[in-house]
């Protein structure tokens, strides 16, 4: 893993130091990228996964003072971060049949119904432009923002991450409105959108 470097709306550029590399070969990655005239003049927020020693607190910013940026503040990585990037989205065109199972790294748009018994699970969030009456696993890499949407939404079992739910055993009708089902106080809640 290298070095990133991202844009933020402080305006401030974010370095992020890759866990498990060695200090000096960071440092070394980083100059070399500094070197370009594009991030003269800016102020810099590094992140970490590790914390730092006062001693190696001074060597990025002599390096940044060096290549005329600044230091805005220093994080420690948040979860969310440590969260792989998601692949493209997949479309499945049909209704998901009892028994079926549909697994996937990244977004899934399912154009259809997902029958009782059927599985799909996701990386990232799962939307279901119909029925979604099986079991459904969104954020199944452990991804807590990831979402679950459906026209109607009663499912047999609800998961996102590690968070698991399911429908009421007294059904009360059919959903009038589209549903979204997210975490927020590490439970599932679901909300009319």
């Amino acid at each position: 893993m290298s070095i990133e470097i991202k844009g933020a709306t402080v305006p401030a550029l974010v370095i992020r130091l890759p866990k498990n590399k060695d200090f000096d070969k960071s440092l070394k990655e980083l100059e070399n990228k500094l070197s370009s005239a594009f991030f003269k003049g800016s102020l810099a927020i590094i992140e970490h996964d590790e914390n730092l020693s006062k001693e190696e607190k001074e060597k990025i910013e002599n390096l940044l003072k060096k290549h005329n940026t600044g230091i805005l503040a220093y994080r420690q990585s948040s979860k969310a971060n440590s969260v792989k990037e998601k692949k493209s989205l997949k479309i499945i065109n049909k209704t998901v049949r009892s028994g079926q199972r549909v697994e996937y790294d990244g977004d899934v748009l399912i154009i259809g119904d997902v029958n009782p018994d059927a599985y799909v699970i996701a990386s990232g969030n799962i939307i279901v432009m119909g029925t979604l009456r099986g079991i459904v696993h969104a954020g199944a890499n452990g991804d807590e923002t990831a979402v679950i949407m459906a026209l109607k939404l009663k499912p047999q079992q609800l998961r996102i991450a590690s968070y698991i739910t399911r429908s009421p055993d007294e059904p009360s009708g059919e959903p009038e409105y589209p549903e979204k089902a997210f975490i927020e106080n590490q439970q599932i809640f679901i909300e009319k959108i």
